[in-house]
């Protein structure tokens, strides 16, 4: 039975990948810095491997005998740096496939950090003598979510999105994507990008509408500058880089970048993608609890 690597698979859409190839049957490998949580999450299931970004030969052992790979690490100042290694290491042991979870937006010319180091992630992958696929997805709405789940109970929730347009992803969706994919294989997906989004955009407004009627009392989003979220975030003691991704995401709303649905969802899983009033009516419970101080 042939061995799928996932490097990455602890992250949020990681987990959630190796579980679904864990179901469908597939041979798992996980590469992780921590091992032990690997083990922790999906037990016998999977080959729990540790790797060490500063360490190329160990890194190069964690894939040798994979036949295709899942590339992914967490947000991070050291994020370029680790998934170049990650691609390098993986062609250096011989996997033949990749796929690389990229992020909406890559490759264009849209003033971004987070999409200007996708770019540069995605030519090194595109640069090498091997099959490889790309998933390029708006942004998460778990991550939407989970950020109004932490200032909504104070009143504090907003931002600098203004009127923009988001046609956000469940991770759930991503996952699915990604399964698809490689266990379908190269000879389908080979040399693909696929843009991956919500069923239809919603603004903050609009979020905030879902979230009065689940919670049953007005929510409102604030409008910010960008200048004055900034402070907003360094106040409640968010470190530089999440301030400057999350701003980073508002400009991506605001912009419009992806106001428009794509069909990738349909065609990878054949399933409409969750939308953000579906996720919205699951996490309800856990917004209307008071945030943690």
């Amino acid at each position: 039975m042939s061995i799928i690597a996932i490097a990455g698979g602890t992250g949020t859409v990681g987990s959630r990948l190796t579980r679904q190839l864990i179901e469908s049957g597939a041979r798992v490998r996980v590469l992780s810095r921590n091992p032990e949580k690997a083990r922790a999450l999906f037990g016998a299931n999977v080959d729990a491997v540790g790797i060490d970004f500063d360490n190329a030969k160990s890194m190069q052992q964690a894939f040798e005998g994979a036949d295709k790979a899942f590339l992914s690490t967490a947000t991070s100042a050291r994020q370029v740096r680790d998934e170049k290694a990650l691609i390098d290491a993986a062609v250096d042991a011989g996997v033949p496939y990749l796929v690389g979870l990229s992020v909406g937006g890559a490759g264009a010319s849209i003033a971004s950090n987070v999409l200007e180091w996708h770019t540069e992630i995605d030519a090194h992958l595109a640069s090498k003598n091997v099959a490889w696929t790309l998933l390029r997805p708006a942004t998460f709405t778990d991550t939407l979510v989970r950020v109004a789940s932490s200032f909504v109970p104070k009143g504090v929730w907003g931002g600098a999105a203004g009127d923009g347009q988001i046609s956000a992803i469940d991770t759930r969706d991503v996952a699915a994507c990604a399964a698809a994919v490689l266990l379908e294989g190269a000879e389908r997906h080979g040399h693909k990008i696929y843009d991956l989004t919500g069923p239809a955009p919603v603004t903050m407004d609009g979020i905030a509408a879902l979230l009065a009627e689940g919670l049953g009392r007005p929510v409102a989003y604030i409008r910010r500058t960008e200048q004055a979220q900034r402070a907003f975030y360094a106040a409640v003691g968010l470190p530089p880089l999440t301030i400057d991704v999350l701003l980073g995401l508002d400009h991506l709303t605001r912009t419009n970048v992806y106001a428009t649905p794509t069909p990738g969802v349909m065609a990878l899983t054949c399933q409409v993608p969750r939308s953000v009033a579906a996720l919205v009516q699951e996490r309800i419970a856990d917004i209307a609890m008071p945030a943690k101080t």
